[in-house]
């Protein structure tokens, strides 16, 4: 099955793509660009009728459900949030085929800021209480999303720039052994290690949680993940079977790449700069190496745990205590989860300058595959907005 997926993409979106990019590429971008920035009267009537369709979520998604999954990445919002940064995005990095598209597109070693901070952006978006309702933020920010990736995946494909050729000596190149750009299985990896694969995170960090809360914020990214276009047939997915999944996926994809290699070291950096205190700094590579494990690290390069982690140590006993009494003192934990998640968002908040993500191609990439001048045009539509 897995073997299958790599091949599978998006249909229903890629037919928007291939709308607007077999024509100049530009068009596409500046309608998603216009649609975020500029009002209905600048959109393209067919980019407009993907963001208004609105489609139902599926059958299976229980309202009450996503507001437990909402509730439990609000009290558990720190340290998710740690995961994020130092689990979900070094296992993505780790993704050997699945990293290429990133080489190719994201540029994340020389704009790692923007890129992770954007990815920090969509899960505060899509984990909003009430937000995956249809015409709330976090399903409009999943259906851009969506289309990004259908845009991306066709730009990498036909642009004839890009070789298709297994040499590792021709750059940009694609290789088919690596499936289709952004594929089913790729999707699926990202579903996991943003949901059941920071549940455990939560666990080396000796927090102790509820199962069902657990199970719930699971529940919650497999309607995340509908809305990006995964194969409906496959969802939802419960814990056991994301954990199972897991091991297959890494297993399958995990091997060392200079671009893996080279975001990874990116991201350490940028987390070592969030950290004031000079001699603390370590603890990026640390704890980076306690929810990965040594080996995946090792094989990104991560430097070496120092002398922080044993501080890490520490941090796990306090875990055990206040973790039990968030648990069972209801007050606590209702007051810990809005201080939790608000102290999230206003760090995510003041690293991008209140400056919200656009969520579409990114500028570099549409300007490598489009006439020279279209920086200068989405400039001005955003000084518009």
């Amino acid at each position: 099955m897995l073997d299958e997926l790599l091949q599978q993409t998006d249909p229903e979106a890629d037919r928007v793509a291939e709308h607007y990019l077999d024509r100049p590429a530009s068009d596409f971008f500046r309608c998603t660009v216009a649609a975020r920035y500029a009002g209905s009267d600048m959109q393209d009537p067919y980019v407009a009728a993907w963001l208004e369709e609105q489609p139902p979520l599926p059958a299976w998604a229980d309202v009450d459900r996503l507001e437990r999954g909402s509730a439990f990445f609000a009290q558990w919002g720190l340290q998710l949030g740690l995961g994020l940064f130092l689990s979900s995005l070094p296992l993505a990095y780790a993704a050997h085929d699945g990293v290429q598209v990133l080489a190719l597109t994201a540029r994340l070693e020389t704009d790692t800021r923007r890129r992770v901070l954007e990815s920090a952006q969509f899960v505060l978006d899509v984990t909003a209480p009430g937000a995956l309702e249809p015409g709330r933020h976090g399903y409009e920010t999943a259906r851009l999303v969506r289309l990004m990736h259908a845009g991306v995946r066709h730009l990498v494909l036909s642009d004839p720039r890009v070789v298709h050729t297994s040499d590792p000596s021709v750059w940009p190149r694609w290789d088919p052994a690596w499936g289709q750009p952004i594929n089913q299985q790729h999707l699926l990896g990202a579903l996991i290690s943003y949901s059941s694969s920071l549940l455990h995170v939560l666990d080396r960090l000796h927090i102790s949680y509820d199962a069902q809360d657990a199970s719930d914020y699971c529940h919650l990214w497999n309607v995340v993940g509908c809305l990006l276009g995964i194969t409906p047939e496959l969802l939802p997915i419960d814990v056991a079977e994301l954990d199972e999944l897991e091991v297959l996926i890494r297993g399958r994809n995990e091997k060392w790449s200079q671009a893996g290699a080279a975001m990874t070291g990116a991201l350490i950096d940028l987390v070592r700069s969030f950290i004031v205190i000079r001699p603390l700094r370590g603890v990026a590579a640390s704890t980076t190496r306690l929810f990965i494990g040594d080996s995946t690290a090792d094989l990104l390069e991560v430097p070496k745990a120092d002398w922080t982690r044993y501080l890490l140590g520490g941090m796990r006993e306090l875990n055990e205590r206040s973790s039990w009494l968030m648990l069972h003192d209801k007050l606590t934990g209702r007051v810990v989860a809005a201080l939790s998640r608000r102290t999230l968002t206003s760090f995510v908040d003041s690293q991008r300058h209140g400056e919200r993500p656009s969520f579409t191609i990114p500028d570099h990439l549409a300007d490598s595959f489009t006439p020279g001048r279209l920086s200068t045009a989405v400039a001005k539509l955003r000084r518009r907005s």
